[in-house]
């Protein structure tokens, strides 16, 4: 049985995407359909088409067209090992680590170059703090099987420095070896192993996007393990044109159930994606209380320590702002703005801890665009606006 329902009002799970359609009418002549998608990339994955009646025939093919695309690239680029029998791409990969290079496809050559890309953006010190050969170091952090539940309070062991360092030599992007020309991929190390799950769903929601674009849809909210993409504009209780309204979810948004806190701030954006990094939705708790977030520093092989909560980034590409989130995270807010106001396609909204408090930045794009919910000031958090390191705020 196909997953499709048809609703009037769409609410995405993330960042809270009203529509304000009304019920159908003479005024309003759109629906908007669920795909509610197989879980690829082991996360939720939905897309949410607006658009005049179509016939059900019609979606059960889109349906089936745009799940295919998510299991396809979940079969190439999956590293975990689900008891399925199914050995990925990127899998031949890390098992042939120091040995040979192996013969891959255009799409992995694609989506691993744009990786090594957001390596170079993030050099601090030589160091690149997005490197996707920190897989060996997050592998003895087991955080698939120890991510800290709240409801059943799983507390779980961390690794010894011991561990951690004996892992970080394997961690270098420069020797990710790409020959476009035959066609490979070589981890020059034994031992070596890339994780593209930093920017591979953001690539997912792009294909899916495009797919869209040429079936003929013109307006669609895309949401791919929380990388949400905007197709085109949303639509009003009349049926006329009007920007998305997108909410950023409050940093464990869960304590906040059912009350005006569960966002902080709010956007109208079109035909943009949104995409969010931050230390409050994977991480492992010690049995003393401490976090662990599952964004690891390259230079320690431990979470970054560096106040920052979360960063949600604003761009046109789901795999350009799937890769900034977290570059921008591990930048580190007066480095990280800076990158990003050097940049005229991207802009960012920060958060950050600042002892009790919890302040909010946005770069100098957003400045005109970004609604601060002031109901949060109640729990800590301050805006700060546009984010400048001359004046200090």
């Amino acid at each position: 049985m196909k997953k499709l329902v048809q609703k009037t009002i769409l609410i995405i799970m993330l960042l809270l995407l009203p529509l304000l359609l009304s019920a159908c009418g003479e005024k309003n002549p759109y629906r908007v359909y669920t795909f509610n998608l197989s879980d690829s990339f082991s996360t939720t994955n939905k897309v949410q088409i607006v658009s005049r009646e179509k016939p059900q025939a019609e979606l059960d093919v889109l349906y089936d067209e745009l799940d295919q695309i998510l299991i396809d690239l979940d079969h190439r680029f999956n590293i975990q090992d689900r008891g399925d029998g199914i050995v990925t791409e990127q899998m031949r990969i890390n098992q042939n680590a120091g040995i040979a290079p192996i013969a891959v496809s255009d799409e992995m050559i694609r989506v691993l170059k744009k990786a090594l890309e957001m390596s170079e953006f993030s050099l601090s010190g030589g160091v690149a703090l997005f490197d996707p050969s920190i897989a060996p170091v997050w592998d003895v952090w087991d955080f698939v099987n120890n991510l800290y539940d709240p409801f059943m309070d799983n507390r779980a062991e961390i690794p010894t420095l011991e561990q951690i360092t004996a892992r970080l030599p394997l961690v270098n992007y420069a020797k990710i070896i790409i020959d476009e020309t035959a066609k490979t991929v070589f981890l020059q190390d034994a031992g070596m192993k890339i994780d593209l799950g930093a920017i591979v769903k953001g690539y997912a929601a792009d294909k899916l996007k495009a797919h869209l674009v040429a079936a003929g849809y013109e307006k669609a909210v895309i949401d791919v393990g929380r990388n949400i993409l905007l197709l085109g504009d949303g639509v009003d209780i009349n049926g006329a044109d009007t920007p998305w309204k997108v909410s950023i979810q409050t940093p464990f948004v869960s304590q906040y159930d059912g009350s005006d806190l569960q966002t902080y701030g709010s956007m109208k954006l079109t035909d943009v994606t949104v995409v969010t990094s931050g230390t409050y939705e994977k991480y492992i708790m010690d049995e003393s209380g401490n976090m662990y977030p599952h964004i690891l520093d390259p230079r320690t092989g431990y979470p970054f320590d560096n106040n920052v909560i979360g960063v949600t980034v604003v761009c046109s590409e789901s795999i350009v702002g799937d890769g900034f989130s977290t570059t921008l995270f591990a930048l580190g807010l007066t480095d990280g703005m800076a990158l990003v106001n050097s940049l005229d396609y991207l802009d960012a909204v920060w958060v950050v801890a600042n002892g009790t408090s919890k302040e909010v930045y946005v770069s100098d794009g957003l400045k005109n665009i970004f609604v601060f919910n002031e109901t949060v000031a109640e729990i800590g958090f301050v805006y700060k606006g546009a984010y400048n390191e001359n004046f200090g705020n």
